[in-house]
């Protein structure tokens, strides 16, 4: 399986969901999911790489603030993301590498504004020997 990463409806929200042999993959997963949606992956050129780190009280509330940060990296400071490596990852913390570019208007394609990563009905549990992760967005 290694990671995947995909959206489903959910009233005026949107949701995340994403499998992974790992908690950094799933990380990794739901952490793409999210870039994809705001500006596609396949448009942005790996120039630059930044590290993002977070600390958390449990796995639900890492899960919402690493992409909560993301969601600042990507639209605050304009950095989009073509690749996330997550280079440590535990329960209660993980340190990732962003590799992207800033955001160019004449060659990317910004689609979506993502207001927050949401503690509804949120999802991150071992399943199947892997991980399940599901996340809705507020847009």
């Amino acid at each position: 399986m290694s990671k995947e990463c995909r959206t489903f409806e959910h009233t005026a929200d949107i949701g995340l969901e994403a499998r992974a042999d790992s908690l950094a993959s799933l990380l990794e997963a739901l952490a793409e999911g999210l870039s994809d949606l705001i500006a596609p992956r396949r448009q942005v050129r790996p120039r630059r790489r930044r590290t993002l780190s977070v600390n958390a009280d449990d796995i639900e509330s890492l899960v919402v603030d690493f992409l909560n940060e993301l969601a600042a990296v990507l639209q605050a400071d304009r950095f989009l993301v073509s690749q996330v490596r997550v280079i440590s990852a535990s329960e209660t913390s993980t340190e990732a590498e962003l590799i992207g570019e800033p955001l160019d208007a004449a060659r990317h394609e910004y689609v979506t504004e993502v207001k927050a990563a949401t503690y509804h009905d949120i999802t991150i549990a071992r399943e199947d020997g892997g991980w399940l992760g599901r996340v809705i967005l507020d847009v």
